[in-house]
Protein backbone atom coordinates (compact mmCIF):
# COMPACT_ATOMS: atom_id res chain seq x y z
CA UNK A 1 0.00 0.00 0.00
CA UNK A 2 1.33 3.73 -0.67
CA UNK A 3 0.76 5.38 3.04
CA UNK A 4 0.98 8.93 3.49
CA UNK A 5 2.39 9.69 7.00
CA UNK A 6 1.01 13.37 8.03
CA UNK A 7 2.95 14.05 10.73
CA UNK A 8 6.48 16.40 11.07
CA UNK A 9 9.24 14.83 9.87
CA UNK A 10 11.25 13.54 12.52
CA UNK A 11 8.63 11.57 13.84
CA UNK A 12 7.46 10.44 10.21
CA UNK A 13 10.75 8.94 9.11
CA UNK A 14 10.35 6.55 12.05
CA UNK A 15 7.12 5.82 11.08
CA UNK A 16 8.54 5.32 7.35
CA UNK A 17 10.85 2.82 8.96
CA UNK A 18 7.77 0.72 10.49
CA UNK A 19 5.99 0.57 7.50
CA UNK A 20 8.69 0.15 4.88
CA UNK A 21 9.62 -3.22 6.97
CA UNK A 22 5.96 -4.35 6.78
CA UNK A 23 6.08 -3.93 2.89
CA UNK A 24 4.12 -1.03 2.15
CA UNK A 25 5.54 2.45 0.13
CA UNK A 26 5.60 5.22 3.01
CA UNK A 27 5.12 8.80 2.25
CA UNK A 28 6.40 11.70 4.37
CA UNK A 29 4.15 14.36 4.27
CA UNK A 30 4.61 16.75 6.95
CA UNK A 31 2.37 19.74 7.57
CA UNK A 32 3.67 21.61 10.34
CA UNK A 33 7.45 21.45 11.98
CA UNK A 34 8.20 22.18 15.71
CA UNK A 35 9.09 25.08 17.17
CA UNK A 36 9.95 24.62 20.85
CA UNK A 37 10.39 26.88 23.38
CA UNK A 38 12.69 25.48 26.41
CA UNK A 39 12.96 29.13 28.55
CA UNK A 40 9.18 29.31 28.79
CA UNK A 41 9.45 25.51 29.58
CA UNK A 42 12.11 25.87 32.35
CA UNK A 43 10.24 29.16 33.46
CA UNK A 44 7.19 27.08 34.60
CA UNK A 45 8.81 23.96 36.06
CA UNK A 46 9.99 26.55 38.45
CA UNK A 47 6.47 27.59 39.47
CA UNK A 48 4.29 26.33 42.60
CA UNK A 49 2.15 22.85 40.83
CA UNK A 50 1.01 19.19 42.45
CA UNK A 51 1.77 17.25 39.60
CA UNK A 52 2.78 17.69 35.11
CA UNK A 53 0.75 17.45 32.43
CA UNK A 54 1.20 16.62 29.06
CA UNK A 55 -0.80 14.91 26.22
CA UNK A 56 1.65 15.39 23.26
CA UNK A 57 5.32 13.37 22.82
CA UNK A 58 6.34 17.09 21.51
CA UNK A 59 6.63 18.28 24.82
CA UNK A 60 8.84 15.89 26.07
CA UNK A 61 10.93 16.64 23.13
CA UNK A 62 10.83 20.23 24.11
CA UNK A 63 11.65 18.74 28.04
CA UNK A 64 14.81 16.85 26.47
CA UNK A 65 16.38 20.26 25.37
CA UNK A 66 16.57 21.57 28.98
CA UNK A 67 19.55 18.67 29.28
CA UNK A 68 20.69 19.06 33.25
CA UNK A 69 18.39 21.83 34.21
CA UNK A 70 15.45 19.31 33.79
CA UNK A 71 16.72 17.12 37.12
CA UNK A 72 15.43 18.86 39.86
CA UNK A 73 12.12 17.89 38.36
CA UNK A 74 12.36 14.24 37.47
CA UNK A 75 10.67 13.11 40.64
CA UNK A 76 7.28 14.96 40.01
CA UNK A 77 4.45 13.11 39.22
CA UNK A 78 4.09 13.48 35.42
CA UNK A 79 0.64 12.53 33.42
CA UNK A 80 0.49 11.30 29.82
CA UNK A 81 -1.76 10.06 27.21
CA UNK A 82 -0.45 7.04 25.67
CA UNK A 83 2.25 4.43 25.99
CA UNK A 84 4.46 6.11 23.66
CA UNK A 85 4.51 9.06 25.33
CA UNK A 86 5.18 7.44 28.56
CA UNK A 87 7.58 5.38 27.67
CA UNK A 88 9.82 8.95 26.07
CA UNK A 89 9.20 10.32 29.44
CA UNK A 90 10.20 7.65 30.99
CA UNK A 91 13.69 7.60 28.75
CA UNK A 92 13.83 10.88 29.71
CA UNK A 93 14.16 10.01 33.12
CA UNK A 94 10.99 10.84 35.34
CA UNK A 95 10.52 7.94 37.87
CA UNK A 96 7.19 8.75 38.33
CA UNK A 97 5.19 8.81 34.93
CA UNK A 98 1.46 7.67 35.05
CA UNK A 99 -0.40 6.87 31.79
CA UNK A 100 -3.91 6.86 30.22
CA UNK A 101 -5.16 5.47 27.42
CA UNK A 102 -7.18 7.71 25.53
CA UNK A 103 -7.33 11.32 24.75
CA UNK A 104 -7.18 14.47 26.95
CA UNK A 105 -10.96 13.49 28.80
CA UNK A 106 -9.64 10.03 29.83
CA UNK A 107 -6.22 11.71 31.09
CA UNK A 108 -8.63 14.33 33.05
CA UNK A 109 -10.17 11.33 34.81
CA UNK A 110 -7.11 9.81 35.87
CA UNK A 111 -5.97 13.55 37.23
CA UNK A 112 -9.25 13.58 39.22
CA UNK A 113 -7.99 10.33 41.27
CA UNK A 114 -4.79 11.72 41.77
CA UNK A 115 -6.08 14.83 43.09
CA UNK A 116 -9.14 13.37 45.44
CA UNK A 117 -6.17 11.23 47.35
CA UNK A 118 -3.30 14.02 47.19
CA UNK A 119 -2.26 16.33 49.92
CA UNK A 120 -1.48 18.83 47.75
CA UNK A 121 -4.84 18.82 46.38
CA UNK A 122 -5.01 23.08 46.42
CA UNK A 123 -2.05 23.37 44.13
CA UNK A 124 -2.73 23.49 40.57
CA UNK A 125 -1.99 20.87 37.80
CA UNK A 126 0.98 22.22 35.07
CA UNK A 127 -0.33 21.33 31.70
CA UNK A 128 2.55 21.81 29.23
CA UNK A 129 0.84 22.00 26.21
CA UNK A 130 1.47 22.97 22.92
CA UNK A 131 -0.22 26.36 21.37
CA UNK A 132 -2.47 24.50 19.04
CA UNK A 133 -4.44 22.30 21.20
CA UNK A 134 -8.23 20.97 21.33
CA UNK A 135 -8.51 22.34 25.27
CA UNK A 136 -10.24 18.74 25.90
CA UNK A 137 -7.97 18.13 28.46
CA UNK A 138 -7.96 21.68 30.64
CA UNK A 139 -11.66 21.53 29.79
CA UNK A 140 -12.38 18.41 31.63
CA UNK A 141 -9.64 19.64 34.72
CA UNK A 142 -12.24 22.85 34.75
CA UNK A 143 -15.46 21.05 35.18
CA UNK A 144 -14.09 18.82 37.68
CA UNK A 145 -13.14 21.90 39.61
CA UNK A 146 -9.20 21.05 38.99
CA UNK A 147 -7.13 24.05 39.00
CA UNK A 148 -4.77 23.80 35.65
CA UNK A 149 -2.16 25.80 34.63
CA UNK A 150 -0.87 26.01 31.42
CA UNK A 151 2.02 26.08 29.90
CA UNK A 152 2.68 26.69 26.09
CA UNK A 153 6.04 25.56 25.68
CA UNK A 154 5.90 24.34 21.58
CA UNK A 155 3.90 25.46 18.35
CA UNK A 156 3.77 24.20 15.28
CA UNK A 157 4.78 26.36 12.40
CA UNK A 158 2.75 25.19 9.04
CA UNK A 159 4.38 23.90 5.67
CA UNK A 160 3.43 25.52 2.47
CA UNK A 161 3.02 23.35 -0.26
CA UNK A 162 2.93 24.77 -3.91
CA UNK A 163 -0.35 23.18 -5.70
CA UNK A 164 1.93 21.48 -8.37
CA UNK A 165 4.09 19.86 -5.22
CA UNK A 166 0.21 18.86 -3.28
CA UNK A 167 -0.82 17.07 -7.08
CA UNK A 168 2.50 15.11 -7.58
CA UNK A 169 2.13 13.86 -4.16
CA UNK A 170 -1.75 12.93 -3.83
CA UNK A 171 -3.80 13.23 -7.19
CA UNK A 172 -0.69 11.79 -9.70
CA UNK A 173 -0.16 8.08 -7.90
CA UNK A 174 -3.50 7.13 -6.01
CA UNK A 175 -2.82 7.12 -2.09
CA UNK A 176 -4.03 3.81 -0.34
CA UNK A 177 -4.52 5.12 3.22
CA UNK A 178 -3.35 8.34 5.14
CA UNK A 179 -1.76 8.32 8.76
CA UNK A 180 -3.30 10.69 11.09
CA UNK A 181 -1.66 11.74 14.34
CA UNK A 182 -3.13 14.71 15.52
CA UNK A 183 -6.49 16.62 14.98
CA UNK A 184 -4.51 20.04 13.87
CA UNK A 185 -2.81 17.53 10.84
CA UNK A 186 -5.93 16.24 9.58
CA UNK A 187 -7.83 19.41 9.85
CA UNK A 188 -4.64 21.33 7.73
CA UNK A 189 -4.88 17.66 5.68
CA UNK A 190 -8.69 18.12 4.50
CA UNK A 191 -7.79 21.90 3.95
CA UNK A 192 -5.38 22.04 1.44
CA UNK A 193 -6.19 23.82 -2.02
CA UNK A 194 -5.23 20.47 -4.08
CA UNK A 195 -9.03 19.17 -2.55
CA UNK A 196 -10.62 21.78 -4.15
CA UNK A 197 -9.75 21.32 -7.58
CA UNK A 198 -9.24 17.34 -7.25
CA UNK A 199 -12.50 16.03 -5.07
CA UNK A 200 -12.32 12.59 -6.27
CA UNK A 201 -8.63 12.67 -5.35
CA UNK A 202 -8.97 10.28 -1.92
CA UNK A 203 -12.47 8.51 -2.85
CA UNK A 204 -10.76 5.08 -2.03
CA UNK A 205 -8.38 6.24 0.48
CA UNK A 206 -8.55 4.62 3.90
CA UNK A 207 -8.12 7.23 6.54
CA UNK A 208 -5.83 5.58 9.88
CA UNK A 209 -6.46 7.64 12.75
CA UNK A 210 -4.89 7.81 16.17
CA UNK A 211 -8.23 8.71 18.03
CA UNK A 212 -11.94 9.46 17.90
CA UNK A 213 -11.55 13.05 18.54
CA UNK A 214 -9.39 13.07 15.31
CA UNK A 215 -11.56 10.85 13.46
CA UNK A 216 -13.90 13.96 13.58
CA UNK A 217 -11.87 15.42 11.58
CA UNK A 218 -12.45 13.41 8.75
CA UNK A 219 -15.24 15.21 6.17
CA UNK A 220 -18.99 13.82 6.37
CA UNK A 221 -18.56 12.08 2.68
CA UNK A 222 -15.38 10.22 3.59
CA UNK A 223 -15.78 9.79 7.34
CA UNK A 224 -16.98 5.76 6.06
CA UNK A 225 -13.23 5.25 5.11
CA UNK A 226 -11.87 6.57 8.96
CA UNK A 227 -10.40 3.94 10.66
CA UNK A 228 -9.61 4.81 14.31
CA UNK A 229 -7.17 3.15 16.83
CA UNK A 230 -8.68 1.73 20.05
CA UNK A 231 -5.38 3.39 21.82
CA UNK A 232 -3.28 5.88 21.24
CA UNK A 233 -0.33 3.58 20.39
CA UNK A 234 0.93 4.29 16.73
CA UNK A 235 1.91 0.36 16.68
CA UNK A 236 -1.73 -0.36 17.63
CA UNK A 237 -2.37 2.10 14.15
CA UNK A 238 0.18 -0.05 12.49
CA UNK A 239 -1.56 -3.20 12.97
CA UNK A 240 -4.93 -1.41 11.47
CA UNK A 241 -3.26 -1.44 7.80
Amino acid sequence: MRVLIIRPELQAKQTAGKLAELGHEPIIFPLFRPQHDPVQCLDALKSNYAALAITSAESVRCLRQLGPALEPYLAVPLFTVGRRTARLARDLGFTNVISASGNGHDLAAVVAGFVAGSTNAVKPILYLAGVRRSGIFEHTLRDNDIACVTAEIYDMEPTSYTLEQQQAILVNRAVDAAFFFSRENANAFFGLEVFQQSKEALRKTLFFCLSRNIAEAVPEALRNSAVVSLNPDEDELLDLL
